[in-house]
């Protein structure tokens, strides 16, 4: 019996994704900001979702993306650290655990957290971190968002 990815063990490669709610966050060259890893005011934690094997695919990403569209409309871009990253590469660690996010029917058991970040240079760790793995969606605004959509929703109607 070989290892079976839970939400209850982490291994080093596995990956925890986090969503750029602003288009400014990301450069254009993909430089991640260290405001991506920013607390809302009174949050007492740090949100991500754990990418599973079906979120590994583009298809997976690109329908996660669509699921999570934004209140504005907006796509928001989705950049990932590892559990190696968030607990051996960062100092002071930041070590996620799982909490169910009930309002999320399709997602929620995938959410985790971490404690929030100790300032901006513990920020500014992460953003280098998730820059050199790459974005792993760009942020799309809400007119090209429409077409990203329709044309996506074509192409799955086409093979299903």
């Amino acid at each position: 019996m070989g290892y079976k990815p839970g939400l209850d063990s982490f291994v080093a490669d596995d990956s925890f994704m986090r969503r750029i709610d602003r288009k400014r966050r990301v450069t254009n060259d993909g430089m991640v900001s260290w405001e991506v890893f920013k607390p809302r005011e009174g949050e007492e934690s740090l949100s991500f979702t754990y990418q599973n094997d079906p979120l590994k695919t583009e298809h997976g990403l690109t329908q996660y993306q669509i699921d999570r569209k934004m209140p504005s409309g907006d796509l928001a871009g989705i950049c990932k650290l590892t559990f190696s990253d968030l607990t051996a590469i960062l100092k002071p660690p930041l070590s996620p655990r799982q909490e169910d996010d009930n309002t999320d029917s399709k997602y929620g058991k995938l959410h985790c957290i971490t404690d929030c970040p100790g300032g901006q240079i513990h920020m500014e760790q992460m953003a280098k971190i998730a820059t050199r793995n790459g974005l792993l969606r760009p942020f799309i605004r809400k007119k090209k968002a429409e077409q990203f959509i329709e044309t996506f929703t074509a192409r799955e109607k086409k093979t299903n």
